[in-house]
């Protein structure tokens, strides 16, 4: 529950398809939470509580299932009003257990009564006026097998998507045997959850229920810990099936990086700016996760004001300074030099340095200043880096370069 409460919370919203998961897993988790208060408690005012409202909550995880499974495919998360049937049981089963709810107090407490022997004679009492509890019982797994279904279905619709795809990515590879296994252990929880009703049907006392279904409740505990884990050692799941976008042949900041720092421009530089990143020169395509177009553009907008105002010539800028001037998450730039530019932060802003100098070079300012001084106008501390970092960007020195102006 508490790792779902992180998912939901800090998502940030670039793939609210994690909304849905995060839902399912808390869901779930609080369903488990309480049949283990029903087996294992005998605090009557908690059993009290969770007799009749909460339990109604297990028909949103077959919805939420469903709904993650399909924005995945469909990298899309919006519901159509035909969506919202889905929650209509949930609903129906909660209004069942309205009177319950507000019922008085000496009634709630004879019901806990019930529900903590060890005899099932809770099974003979109806906390929800709608719903029978040998019916609420009987459709909780069936309600979750057709989610199940449905949930192999809408896989089956998008089978050219995961299995006749040209990107083979590891992203994609990982992403799509998640998706695989998160449909599998679906209907297992549903399977799993026939047998414990099969079990509690036959079993005379909750005793020789909670004996006879001991190893179903541990193989089933084992699988459900695996999924969570899968979360923690893949991240990348978090982020979606990568989908494709199109980047210019050469990257457009690091391109117009002198036209920046020159400013001779200011119209062409307006104009480059505003257009869509899937419009820029020639395009390459790239199969990428947790960026979609508009978010790509949207950070490649904010890059390109950021070297305007010249940030990167501060000697003290790193990736982390960068994140909290720009206000985009850290992790989402790490993702985005490494993987969608392919190149590392450090080398980004020698190259936007070296393009500085290069300019201040060919405008003629290297005649009436130091080398020195030089180095520390384009952000060096050093001389002897700039000479370094110069000479791997240009193949030449600067004293070289400037012989050649």
């Amino acid at each position: 529950m508490f790792l779902s409460v992180l998912l939901f919370f800090y998502n940030k919203g670039y793939k609210s398809a994690n909304a849905y998961l995060a839902g399912f897993m808390f869901l779930f988790s609080f369903f488990l939470f309480i049949q283990f208060v029903f087996l294992y408690s005998h605090d009557l005012h908690l059993i009290m509580w969770f007799v009749a409202g909460f339990p109604s909550l297990f028909y949103l995880t077959g919805p939420f299932a469903f709904l993650y499974v399909r924005s995945i495919l469909r990298d899309n998360t919006r519901l159509s009003r035909l969506d919202y049937l889905h929650f209509l049981i949930c609903i129906l089963v909660f209004i069942g257990a309205i009177p319950y709810i507000f019922s008085n107090f000496e009634h709630k407490l004879m019901m806990a009564r019930a529900f903590e022997s060890n005899s099932w004679s809770g099974v003979k009492i109806r906390p929800n006026a709608i719903f029978p509890p040998m019916l609420n019982r009987t459709l909780r797994p069936i309600h979750l097998l057709v989610y199940a279904v449905v949930i192999w279905l809408t896989i089956y619709k998008y089978k050219a998507k995961l299995f006749k795809n040209s990107n083979h990515s590891h992203d994609f590879l990982i992403t799509k045997k998640w998706l695989l296994v998160f449909s599998c252990f679906v209907p297992l929880i549903a399977i799993f959850h026939i047998l414990l009703f099969y079990n509690s049907t036959i079993a005379q006392t909750k005793t020789i229920f909670i004996l006879q279904s001991y190893q179903l409740i541990v193989i089933f505990s084992i699988i459900y810990v695996l999924m969570i884990a899968s979360l923690l050692f893949f991240p990348h799941i978090l982020y979606g099936m990568p989908v494709k976008i199109y980047l210019p042949s050469e990257n457009l900041i690091l391109k117009s990086a002198n036209e920046i720092v020159t400013a001779e421009n200011k119209e062409s530089q307006n104009q480059d700016k505003n257009l869509d990143i899937q419009q820029q020169l020639l395009t390459t395509e790239k199969y990428v996760q947790l960026f979609s177009g508009d978010y790509l553009q949207e950070l490649n907008d904010k890059l390109y004001k950021w070297i305007e105002q010249k940030h990167f010539l501060d000697p003290e800028t790193n990736i982390s300074t960068l994140a909290v001037q720009i206000k985009i998450p850290q992790h989402h730039l790490s993702y985005y030099f490494n993987t969608i530019l392919e190149i590392k932060f450090t080398d980004w802003r020698n190259n936007l340095k070296i393009d500085y100098a290069t300019t201040l070079i060919d405008q003629g300012t290297y005649k009436s200043i130091t080398l020195e001084a030089l180095s520390l106008q384009c952000g060096y501390l050093s001389q002897s880096t700039f000479i370094r970092a110069f000479k791997n960007a240009k193949g030449v020195t600067p004293s070289e370069y400037m012989k050649g102006v």
